[in-house]
């Protein structure tokens, strides 16, 4: 298992969002990067997808989050920004942060390869596939 970002056009990420809703066993959050524009308008979209159980607005409260999921009883996360290229276009900076800590922090947990990871720091924890499809 591999969880990576991809890059995709709108045509492959239909079937993939298609067939995350087949399966039954993963969850599909799917948001349009145009109206995403702020840490406020990220965090929103991501607390509404994945169902966070409380409410904060800060960058380490989100990765806490984001590295539990297991309030949804899923086997996997797959994430879809549309409109990639409007996706914070106006804070670059933050868009960077954003996919780092995708490309450096969530997607690597969820792999559990490495000693801080889902498989080593949580009882019972376990690796799941977590993907980020952006779609231009």
């Amino acid at each position: 298992m591999q969880n990576k970002i991809h890059h995709v056009n709108a045509l492959e990420a239909a079937e993939i969002a298609q067939k995350t809703r087949d399966s039954g066993n993963l969850h599909l959050v799917e948001i349009q990067g145009k109206k995403i524009q702020s840490w406020e308008d990220f965090y929103q979209k991501m607390e509404e997808g994945f169902r966070f159980p409380t409410i904060s607005v800060n960058y380490n409260a989100y990765l806490d989050w984001i590295e539990d999921l297991d309030w949804l009883g899923k086997d996997g996360y797959v994430l879809i920004i549309h409109d990639y290229k409007n996706f914070l276009e106006q804070d670059l900076l933050l868009k960077d942060r954003i996919m780092e800590g995708f490309a450096d922090m969530i997607l690597p947990w969820w792999q559990g390869d490495d000693e801080d990871s889902v498989v080593h720091c949580v009882v019972g924890g376990e690796a799941k596939p977590f993907n980020v499809y952006l779609v231009d």
